[in-house]
């Protein structure tokens, strides 16, 4: 955890979502903004893009979550869904 953080700029995140584990299976969630956050930590400064998601009614960064496994565009995350619903049928 770092001594201090900033957000210093906020950018939308049109089309990607956060790749989370829940019971073994991949589940995503829409991301609303990616943020640029300027960290502090032991007198090292540092800038990270972070995603941000929804969690009931606050606007957190979905990277904090346990589960969280990455960041993807909805579309690959689909097209990846669509081909395990074809290995499971074949």
């Amino acid at each position: 955890m770092s001594d201090q953080e900033t957000i210093i700029q906020i950018m939308p995140a049109t089309g990607w979502v956060a790749v989370y584990d829940v019971d073994g299976e991949e589940s995503a969630e829409t991301i609303v903004c990616f943020a640029l956050v300027e960290s502090i930590e032991d007198g090292v400064k540092r800038r990270d893009v972070r995603p941000m998601s929804v969690d009931d009614k606050i606007i957190d960064f979905a990277d904090e979550a346990e589960n969280f496994l990455r960041v993807e565009e909805l579309s690959e995350f689909e097209e990846e869904d669509e081909e395990d619903e074809e290995e499971v049928g074949a």
